[in-house]
């Protein structure tokens, strides 16, 4: 019974990756239910497409940016954005971008420094007017279900060695921090780690525990003599065993991962779905629009920038464009 399941696995990979490559050059990826499908008459523009469906004048660069011209022949059905474009972050003269700032607690690293340079950031976001968006608020501005409040960026805490993140975290009970906790299971309970039940308490703290599986497992890409099968059952068990360890010890869904590589694939991405994840991160230096594709969303880590490089560098919120491909 495993083996049939496995390769039936196999074959919808097989078929995932065959499809996923015809629509790589969309600026997209998300499931049904956020955008409707329209079809329009014969010889409908997009502009009367965007004043009845899309939230008028405002929308049409969205219309645009899901149904790139160079990729859209004429007549063919159009995808529109279930919640009109303007509360998306659309605007005259470009869209709104989500940075995901990260702060990284590793082994050998300076955590005073780190929990200093931490502290002088969340104030400079606050005195610039920034706000902290929670896990949920993310989740639903990539998804286009909901729009976020102007300039509006997501924390991200990776935690390694517990003894710094525990110091920060104590001193930081009154500034109510919300965002993901990237963990990897296996290190969890283990000496230097945070515990079980530390996750489970920050996770009632708003910190939304997010998967991070082995980095150690060589799951970037094939061994050498290894088949493709053999490499994808490889990181199906790997990574479905890290998951089903964090999903078996938080309160809520596991829906957010970052490849161990910060960078991923295809096998990666597919096993991820298939467990459930909704937002997948690679390692980047750019925030995410509503349009962002949900296999490759944008972390900086802005907590490992040299001394030299403000905080601003990170802080790109609105991008402008003609919003054409």
């Amino acid at each position: 019974m495993g083996i049939k399941s496995d390769m039936r696995f196999c074959f919808f990979l097989l078929v995932f990756l065959v499809a996923g490559s015809s629509c790589v050059e969309r600026p997209w990826h998300h499931s049904a239910g956020e955008y409707v499908v329209v079809q329009p008459s014969a010889g409908q523009s997009l502009d009367t497409v965007a004043s009845d469906f899309g939230g008028g004048p405002a929308g049409l660069p969205a219309i645009e940016a899901l149904n790139p011209p160079a990729l859209t022949p004429a007549n063919t059905p159009l995808l529109v954005p279930a919640t009109p474009a303007y509360e998306l972050g659309i605007r005259a003269g470009g869209y709104q971008v989500v940075p995901v700032l990260t702060y990284r607690w590793v082994g050998g690293a300076d955590f005073e420094a780190l929990e200093a340079r931490l502290r002088a950031d969340l104030l400079q976001l606050q005195s610039l007017g920034h706000s902290l968006l929670s896990p949920d608020e993310f989740l639903g501005f990539i998804r286009m279900e909901r729009s976020v409040s102007s300039g509006a960026v997501l924390l991200a805490f990776e935690v390694y060695h517990a003894e710094g993140f525990r110091a920060f975290w104590e001193r930081s009970s009154d500034l109510g921090l919300t965002g993901l906790l990237f963990i990897e299971p296996s290190t969890v309970g283990t000496e230097g780690a945070l515990t079980w039940e530390e996750v489970a308490r920050l996770s009632g703290d708003a910190m939304e525990p997010a998967l991070l599986p082995p980095g150690g497992q060589g799951l970037t890409a094939p061994a050498s003599k290894e088949t493709l099968v053999g490499y994808t059952l490889r990181v199906k068990e790997t990574i479905t065993t890290s998951h089903g360890l964090l999903a078996g010890n938080v309160p809520g869904p596991v829906r957010f991962a970052a490849y161990p590589d910060g960078v991923g694939n295809s096998v990666m991405a597919s096993v991820m779905v298939s467990l459930g994840m909704k937002g997948i991160f690679i390692s980047g230096e750019e925030g995410n629009p509503f349009f962002c594709d949900n296999l490759s969303v944008v972390r900086m880590d802005a907590g490992g920038r040299g001394a030299e490089v403000p905080l601003d560098r990170y802080l790109d919120t609105f991008r402008e464009a003609a919003l054409s491909w």
